[in-house]
């Protein structure tokens, strides 16, 4: 879309949002903002929550026509082109809004000249609810470092919509505060401590999985082919303030590598972060052969829970991975190089993470080797104390019924609003 034409669209879009009535029983969705056409996580599991409920009129969202290839149109769901005149009509319908991230964000429209804009609806006339996309392990936007917030936090018109939520999705309480501290000014009082929606695809049976879920857990199980497989999740830096985007192994480190795997009868995966911004921690044409080290990343596997479900360990840095892992009794390993920078110059850390991480913290690869040949060398991992301990700071829910949760504080939010919000 060209920008002359898009800009006063968009205006005119935002006159109509504020006179056009709001329809409570149709639940706005939205593809990942930087990934079009994937359809995933706490949105994706929401959707499947209340796909089939008559209550419900599920709009889902795609930019660039790129429609999630295993959500089809029926009576109650409709796959809508955001960046065209009809989309933009059903979103001014829209009397409930899931966000993963922000309106900007969420709703983003690429123009040619390589910008972006996004629709900035009404609201105030709304249920809005933000779902986020995981537990923030590290500082973001008001409680980020210094450096740090000058480039994450930018956005006025993103911190004024978060007053406005009508919930914000947390998994425990101490996690609640820290949600309602990094969404300030949101009030403390609409952060909804439901579980994340998105966990319910850890715990319940393959078999009730969306489908694109079973079909990535069957691959990824071939892939390892009986043996245990390491997952290996290191974060995303920001460009902006960081030294070392990434560490990169060697070839003689990459050899001692596979020497221990091989021992154990194991496999490595590595799943970097989606947002690419550094060459990979293993040469995708070098070291990832297929066998012994693996490909998981985000072209072939859009979510993390079909390769969680099949690892046997997780090893990343300051990447929340760990979190989900602890979900499922995963055991879990640190290897951050950079641990002082990251704390100090980076995003930074929410939590002490003796107290937050239950296993080995490494800063070397010699000492990343030797934890790791220890754990693998374990038939079983019995979780002790401190494990618990940093599973009951994220989690008051080890089931599958987030998403009921959420949804359920859905619909009594459109109850305590209509028809002020939706009408």
């Amino acid at each position: 879309m060209p920008a002359w034409l898009g800009k006063p669209l968009l205006l005119a879009w935002r006159l109509l949002d504020l006179l056009v009535p709001k329809r409570s029983d149709h639940w706005a969705f939205f593809d990942h903002p930087l990934k079009p056409g994937q359809f995933i996580e706490n949105a994706r599991a929401v959707f499947e929550q209340v796909k089939d409920d008559p209550r419900v009129h599920c709009r889902v969202f795609v930019r660039g026509g790129q429609r999630p290839p295993d959500v089809h149109d029926d009576a109650h769901v409709r796959v809508v082109r955001l960046d065209s005149l009809a989309g933009l009509w059903a979103l001014a319908r829209c009397g409930v809004l899931l966000l993963t991230n922000s309106t900007a964000l969420d709703m983003s429209l690429p123009w040619r000249n390589g910008r972006y804009a996004a629709p900035r609806p009404w609201l105030h006339r709304r249920v809005t609810i933000n779902l986020w996309h995981g537990i923030p392990l590290k500082r973001l936007f008001a409680l980020a470092n210094p450096d740090q917030r000058q480039h994450g936090d930018r956005d006025r018109h993103r911190r004024r919509e978060r007053r406005f939520y009508t919930g914000l999705v947390a998994s425990s309480a101490i996690d609640a505060y820290a949600m309602a501290a990094i969404f300030h000014p949101l009030p403390p009082t609409h952060v909804w401590v439901t579980g994340l929606p998105r966990n319910d695809f850890l715990r319940i049976a393959e078999d009730a999985l969306p489908v694109g879920l079973r079909e990535e857990a069957s691959r990824v199980r071939a892939l390892r082919g009986g043996r245990r497989l390491v997952l290996y999740a290191p974060t995303y830096r920001d460009a902006s303030v960081a030294t070392e985007r990434a560490y990169r192994f060697s070839d003689d480190e990459v050899a001692q590598l596979k020497q221990v795997l091989r021992r154990h009868d194991a496999v490595l995966g590595l799943r970097g972060h989606y947002l690419v911004n550094a060459p990979a921690p293993l040469d995708p044409a070098r070291h990832l052969d297929g066998d012994v080290l693996l490909d998981l990343g985000h072209a072939h596997f859009q979510e993390i829970a079909p390769l969680l479900r099949e690892s046997a360990l997780v090893i990343t840095d300051y990447s929340s991975v760990y979190i989900d892992a602890l979900y499922l009794d995963l055991p879990v390993l640190g290897f951050a190089y950079d641990l002082e920078h990251y704390r100090t110059r980076q995003n930074g850390l929410l939590y002490d993470l003796e107290l937050a991480f239950p296993g080995p913290m490494t800063t070397t690869f010699p000492a990343l080797l030797t934890a790791l040949d220890a754990a693998l060398a374990q038939p079983q991992h019995p979780p002790d104390e401190r494990y618990f301990t940093a599973r009951r700071l994220f989690f008051q829910h080890l089931d599958a019924n987030n998403s009921h949760r959420v949804v359920q504080r859905i619909h009594a939010a459109i109850a305590a609003n209509s028809p002020a919000r939706c009408q």
